[in-house]
């Protein structure tokens, strides 16, 4: 259990903001999460949280996905298209369960949780995105990279677990860890593959970077996205990954 120390070095750390629109799991939402430590606030609608936005930035929003003045994933897309909000991260709290929509949020989001909600998995989710986002000193990066070896197409974990590649699947991983922090676009990915960027449905990306993100999660302990896709500019690798031959 934290301490008293802790959870207020903490709450000092992370400001939230949940927007829900059940007034009921609003309030719960927030009395569970100051229960735990963080500096939590709340909005029913968009309007709500602009004007929390505009008043103080958040280290974090949790977004329901359906809400009366606008939708959740519309949110998260603005927040993310916008140079001063760009950086919060963003957790989907939704009953929205099919691979569809998980898809489509996580091209905005840093997680996706699904209802009925676990308050105590909310809160490792948010402590996990906050040990990425936090700034860290050159000895502990250098223990959190993951490994990616050309010959045996195999990627490792800073714990030490190995996760086997298919072709594509390293081949993706290397584009995005060589790109530095641009982006790196479909059309890259894909003629990187050997296939032609106009015969090539992106739907089938999509899906091979869901299962790669699975796999990837499978073997860690952060609940993080590894991929993030940036509307209309590609894919941005969230976690540091250095390539060996």
């Amino acid at each position: 259990m934290a301490t008293k120390q802790q959870r207020e070095g903490r709450q000092e750390m992370t400001r939230i903001y949940i927007v829900e629109d059940n007034a009921d799991l609003l309030e719960n939402g927030i009395l569970c999460l100051k229960a735990q430590g963080f500096d939590c606030y709340g909005a029913s609608d968009a309007q709500s949280l602009n004007t929390l936005i505009s008043e103080q930035l958040p280290d974090l929003v949790v977004l329901d996905w359906m809400l009366p003045d606008e939708s959740g994933l519309d949110i998260a897309q603005k927040l993310r298209n916008n140079d001063q909000t760009n950086k919060i991260g963003i957790i989907f709290l939704t009953a929205r369960s099919n691979i569809t929509d998980r898809i489509a949020g996580l091209e905005f989001a840093d997680a996706y949780h699904i209802k009925p909600i676990d308050y105590q998995e909310l809160g490792a989710i948010i402590n996990s995105i906050n040990r990425r986002s936090a700034t860290i000193s050159p000895d502990k990066t250098a223990k959190s990279t993951w490994q990616l070896h050309s010959t045996t197409l195999a990627l490792h974990s800073p714990a030490g677990e190995v996760l086997s590649l298919s072709h594509r699947e390293f081949i993706l991983l290397r584009e995005l860890a060589q790109s530095s922090n641009a982006p790196v676009s479909a059309k890259q990915i894909i003629e990187a593959w050997g296939e032609s960027w106009l015969h090539y449905e992106k739907n089938r990306l999509e899906l091979s970077l869901s299962r790669l993100r699975r796999k990837i999660k499978n073997i860690s302990d952060d609940s993080l996205n590894p991929v993030r896709a940036i509307r209309n500019q590609g894919y941005h690798l969230m976690i540091p990954i250095q390539v060996h031959d």
